[in-house]
């Protein structure tokens, strides 16, 4: 894999981190926020549960990037494990196109949806593709980090870039 991509893939990972530090923090925040004024003070935030729901959705698709990236997401491997390596090889590299390929269908079809816009969060009063954003470019990371793993010459789910530390 060139340098310049090695390069790209860090800053991508190091902002997904920041993105996330930030997401859970304010989530955590907002939430304890809620249960505070709803039941100490007798007074509901109006805000909390559009702004929690916008930061989850976040939360969820950034996450699910970082989650490939190291190599944690789900695999269902009861037939992999039981095939010749030759064969297991091939459904390395069927499971990648898989993967690559969800990932686009799924960016393109969010895309669509945010482009389509025109709503805003009622009590936020800010457009509706702010949260619907989420879906698109987590699928478009989930789909970098994917390639990636095919360009170290490795298959979705093999192990974490042997840098990271968690």
């Amino acid at each position: 894999m060139s340098q310049t991509l090695v390069k790209i893939e860090e800053s991508v990972v190091r902002l997904e981190g920041l993105i996330l530090f930030c997401t859970l923090l304010a989530l955590i925040v907002m939430l304890a926020m809620q249960v505070l004024f709803r039941f100490v003070l007798q007074a509901p935030l109006a805000f909390t549960e559009e702004a929690g729901r916008l930061l989850f959705a976040w939360l969820i698709f950034i996450g699910a990037a970082r989650a490939l990236y190291v190599s944690q997401h789900f695999m269902v491997d009861i037939v992999y494990n039981h095939v010749p390596a030759p064969l297991q090889k091939l459904f390395g590299y069927v499971s990648d196109a898989a993967s690559i390929g969800l990932a686009v269908v799924l960016a393109q079809a969010g895309f669509r949806m945010v482009f389509r816009g025109g709503q805003t969060l009622p009590v936020l009063g800010i457009p509706a593709w702010a949260q619907t954003a989420a879906l698109p470019v987590g699928m478009t990371l989930l789909a970098f980090h994917a390639l990636c793993f095919v360009l170290r010459r490795q298959h979705v789910g093999d192990g974490a870039h042997p840098d990271f530390e968690e």
